[in-house]
């Protein structure tokens, strides 16, 4: 049993990471997602394991300082690919898995952007370079372990973010990834300023929140019986616009027998929009999801753990045992972590009684991923709800921290720092989370949980 300055530390991690939110262009060059990291740390590693088997390149044997439009060396541009290349090594655990899911080989994608800026007659600005390092290397992970280029406006929301957490929420141990952002090289590409890290009760007049939401689609199938609501995105803008509508609705529909929840459109987004819009209205009693999140030894991770987490009370060595517990781990991926998180995040009830009483589908596809993954396998294993429909896209167990700003261009690329495992220890990318029950022959999921409820077949 756990002592009580042990629950009052987990408490006050809980209370800062419900205001660290993680930003990542969405569905296309437009938009957000936005990546919730709920997690209280129960255990944790310390020290470096092996070695990579990958080195960094030797360092160029000539001076390199041509000048280009935007006025930096080709040394300077090399520096910062091969900066982010370390970094990665010694810190992203999904090299192997970014290969076996998308035939991609960001080792070969290293070396084949190194050579084309050693070879390119020109940059014409540092954009030019944060473009060649999306399009020629990190881009090639296609979203796996949240790695990519950072766009302005991601920027700006992280900024705002992290500043909401700090300034109001006292969440001081964010300040660190708050300096990361504010250094003269990201200031310069992203045309920032001093009134840009300053919070505005408002809002940044460069983030619009929008006064109405079509986000949330509503229907009734069968008068008295059977309610359908579908979620198109899980977006941090319209989370307060759909919590109105969805905890109407719930209202409107609390004596149904079937409550339909259809996310299978849904690719990601805010990781509080389903437990605290969707889950908490309809609980009783307080649900636990757990799982595990491996890191690695690396400089960056090493700040995330010194800067946020109490070390003496949460961090602690890996060892067999863990790995015991995790039967479908990958023997070959044992040696890459120096830590490790028993992660659980706790769902309480926001209306005393849940509001809707009946039985709780969730459809789910191949297209969830990030935070709506995060979702349903929390649904599937809390008991919330039914899920039907096919295998998931995964992502929804990593712990999204670590933000880089190369030294000399002011690029930053994001990254998952955590590889996320399930109760079993089978990694979330890769294997995603299966329904309780697959789409029959010729129907889609929709088709098919109406078709289990005519035949009383659940």
């Amino acid at each position: 049993m756990r002592n009580e300055g042990g629950t009052m530390k987990r408490i006050k991690c809980l209370l800062i990471f419900s205001f660290l939110l993680l930003v990542a262009c969405s569905r296309g060059s437009n938009g957000y997602y936005v990546n919730k990291l709920y997690v209280t740390m129960e255990e944790a590693v310390c020290d470096t394991k092996e070695e990579s088997p990958y080195n960094m390149p030797i360092p160029y044997d000539s001076p390199l300082h041509d000048v280009f439009t935007s006025g930096r060396t080709r040394a300077e541009y090399l520096y910062d690919l091969d900066f982010l290349y370390n970094t990665l090594l010694e810190n992203f655990p999904y090299f192997g898995t970014i290969l076996r899911s998308h035939g991609a080989d960001l080792h070969t994608r290293f070396l084949e952007t190194r050579e084309h800026i050693m070879t390119r007659s020109d940059f014409p600005s540092d954009g030019h370079f944060a473009a060649t390092l999306s399009n020629s290397f990190v881009g090639h992970s296609r979203g796996v372990g949240h790695l990519d280029v950072v766009p302005t406006e991601g920027i700006l929301l992280h900024i705002h973010v992290f500043n909401q957490a700090i300034e109001q929420h006292g969440a001081t141990q964010l300040q660190p990834f708050l300096d990361e952002l504010n250094n003269p090289a990201t200031r310069a590409l992203h045309n920032l300023t001093d009134a840009d890290f300053i919070l505005s009760l408002e809002g940044m007049e460069s983030i619009v929140y929008p006064t109405t939401s079509d986000n949330i689609q509503t229907h009734i199938i069968e008068e008295d019986r059977i309610a359908y609501v579908n979620i198109l995105d899980m977006e941090y803008l319209t989370m307060e616009l759909d919590r109105v509508t969805l905890t109407d609705f719930f209202y409107s529909v609390a004596d149904y027998e079937h409550l339909i929840i259809d996310i299978r459109q849904n690719m990601g987004g805010d990781g509080r929009f389903f437990p605290d819009l969707v889950m908490s209205p309809n609980i009783s009693y307080v649900l636990q999801y757990e799982y595990y999140v491996f890191l690695m030894g690396g400089e960056q991770n090493r700040r995330i753990l010194s800067a946020l987490f109490d070390t003496e009370d949460l961090v602690r060595p890996i060892n067999d045992d863990v790995i015991a517990r995790l039967p479908y781990f990958r023997d070959d991926y044992v040696h890459m972590f120096s830590y490790y998180l028993r992660s659980g995040y706790y769902i309480e009830p926001s209306h005393g009684t849940g509001i809707f009483g009946g039985k709780i589908w969730l459809l789910v596809s191949s297209r969830n991923g990030s935070a709506s993954e995060f979702a349903l396998a929390a649904a599937k294993q809390t008991g919330f709800a039914t899920l039907v429909g096919e295998q998931t896209g995964g992502g929804g167990h990593s712990l999204q921290f670590v933000m880089v700003a190369l030294p000399n261009s002011g690029t930053v690329v994001r990254f998952s720092a955590g590889y996320g495992v399930d109760y079993m220890g089978r990694e979330s990318y890769e294997h995603g989370t299966q329904p309780h029950y697959f789409n029959r022959q010729g129907m889609d999921a929709l088709e098919t949980v109406l078709a289990m409820i005519e035949e009383v077949n659940y």
